[in-house]
């Protein structure tokens, strides 16, 4: 009942049914420990923090996910240095994970088990293949859930949904003119996604697509590109040195025109004739430039090279193999002669 309290009520109204229930079968009115750990509610019940965006996150599985990456490879005994490569092989596995699930987020198509349509279709477009199945599981739990009109009031709708258990129901407000839709249990303020509540009033509404302010840009496929929005706002003086992202993004845009394009035939030639006309223009810009660029430099000093110096031994043939080895060893000691009369004895007989 505690980890009920802990993390299983959807609103305070239902926090505090659940601990006065757990106080009165286990007595504990009198528990100091008990009352002061409701005193800091705030900080541990997960009902109290809904309208706070977390993505569904606590603190305990950010360590534990940090655990789960360095601590298969390094231990207490793990040194500094060897800390260090255990982290750049962690982080290199990190981006070839990320690049293998960009490219099948732009290629692949998800498998739900059914023809997608309306909402679902719009929603695998919008968002990455991770978060599509946990928004299919909210479609699949709104399409079980029942719907009842409580109140209209021009163009704003007062629905109660409730769950196919019926054990838990929601109260959903949903303004058809201005596409706003509101749920008590607080989802897309927590998580950034619509809820399974609101899924199914806008599925009875007959909405086709995921209202823009309900879409997050971290949870889309083009989260990147929006990155690269921000960047171009930068002076072209700071983008030096920093335009891989949008390299990224214009290659990715480009590979995508070419895929729609490689089965019609004038599509096909409507591209090549494209690139030789702006290869052409980019030609003529770049020499443009470098032509700028020459006259700057032929109107400034003109630097000329150093007179050259001739070096010891240039101009020497230089000695081959065999040259080299036929050189004649200096003598040693014993054939230095001496200049000292009576130290060498004379070849001819004196008596």
């Amino acid at each position: 009942m505690f980890n009920k309290c802990l993390s299983g009520c959807d609103n305070e109204k239902e926090f505090e049914d659940c601990w006065m229930k757990m106080v009165t079968d286990y007595k504990l009115e009198n528990n100091d420990w008990f009352k002061r750990l409701y005193g800091l509610k705030d900080k541990w019940c997960t009902a109290l923090n809904n309208g706070l965006f977390s993505a569904d996150i606590r603190s305990s599985q950010r360590s534990e996910s940090t655990n789960h990456a360095i601590g298969f490879n390094a231990n207490k005994t793990t040194t500094l240095t060897e800390f260090y490569g255990v982290y750049k092989k962690t982080i290199k596995q990190w981006r070839r994970t990320e690049q293998q699930d960009e490219f099948n987020c732009s290629k692949a198509q998800p498998d739900i088990g059914y023809e997608m349509a309306g909402i679902v279709r719009h929603a695998s477009e919008v968002y990455t293949l991770t978060l599509f199945k946990e928004f299919n599981k909210e479609f699949m739990k709104g399409i079980s859930a029942t719907s009842t009109l409580i109140g209209e009031y021009d163009t704003t709708i007062v629905y109660r949904v409730t769950s196919l258990m019926g054990d838990r129901s929601n109260e959903v407000i949903f303004d058809s003119s201005m596409m706003l839709i509101t749920c008590d249990c607080l989802k897309f303020e927590r998580f950034g996604m619509l809820c399974c509540h609101s899924l199914r009033i806008l599925l009875i509404n007959y909405v086709q697509r995921i209202p823009d302010a309900y879409i997050k840009n971290r949870w889309t496929k083009i989260a990147k590109s929006k990155v690269w929005d921000k960047f171009g706002k930068v002076s072209l003086a700071e983008k030096v040195g920093r335009n891989i992202p949008w390299r990224h993004e214009i290659t990715r845009k480009f590979y995508n025109l070419v895929l729609r394009a490689e089965e019609n035939e004038d599509a096909i030639k409507m591209i090549e004739e494209s690139h030789k006309r702006d290869s052409l223009a980019i030609d003529a810009l770049n020499s443009t430039k470098n032509v700028d660029v020459l006259t700057d430099a032929s109107s400034s000093t003109k630097i000329l090279d150093p007179t050259r110096s001739k070096t010891k031994g240039r101009g020497k043939r230089a000695k081959g193999h065999f040259e080299t080895s036929k050189k004649k060893k200096v003598g040693t000691s014993n054939s230095i002669q001496s200049k000292e009369f009576g130290t060498k004895t004379p070849k001819q007989l004196l008596f």
